[in-house]
């Protein structure tokens, strides 16, 4: 009998105190804070100009998710200020974290090139011949002085045969760009 008397007094109280906690609520729904914006790479990738006799290789490559240096592994664009300080633009992604971002544009490289019957991430389904795996070394803009920042991308590779693990080729890239200007777009257009 206690309890069916303590619950009666509940729900009359917990009705009571609903407009306020619903008024207070309100405020969740209006923010001043600024979407993101989430830019895109879309590089222009040189034309194949292999003969078409060499084209395809009748094997099949699967580019692991790469591993990132800490503090890349984010959707964010990473901006590396004076005195070693990592930041990022506010409200600016890319539509991935970084890793999976060039997962994508490396696939799109080698699918391009048509070198491979097959070119798949490592979620796909089917076994491959080959394995890419990859490391982002820099992935960032630097602003080292006054005028607009530079655009740094760096990555280390391997191939290797996925059977006996024995790697084929190694691989290093590093590249630094200017933009054009100390703006979203020309940045995203150094980084492409």
């Amino acid at each position: 009998m206690k309890i069916g008397h303590g619950r009666r007094w509940c729900l009359p109280a917990l009705a009571g105190w609903m407009p306020l906690l619903l008024a207070g609520c309100s405020g969740l729904f209006n923010s001043n804070v600024p979407l993101s914006q989430v830019y895109v790479l879309r590089p222009t990738w040189p034309a194949a100009g292999v003969p078409t006799a060499a084209a395809t290789e009748p094997s099949t490559v699967q580019v692991m998710l790469p591993q990132a240096v800490p503090g890349l592994a984010s959707d964010y664009i990473i901006v590396l200020r004076s005195g070693e300080r990592l930041d990022h633009y506010r409200g600016a992604r890319w539509p991935a974290a970084a890793p999976g971002l060039l997962q994508a544009l490396a696939i799109e490289a080698l699918r391009t090139a048509h070198r491979f019957a097959m070119v798949e991430s490592d979620a796909g389904p089917f076994a491959a011949d080959y394995v890419l795996s990859l490391e982002l070394t820099h992935f960032e803009v630097e602003y080292t002085g006054a005028g607009a920042p530079t655009v740094h991308v760096a990555l280390v590779g391997s191939l290797g045969r996925r059977g006996s693990r024995d790697v084929i080729a190694s691989l290093s890239a590093d590249s630094t760009v200017t933009a054009a200007a100390d703006r979203m777009q020309p940045v995203v257009a150094a980084f492409e």
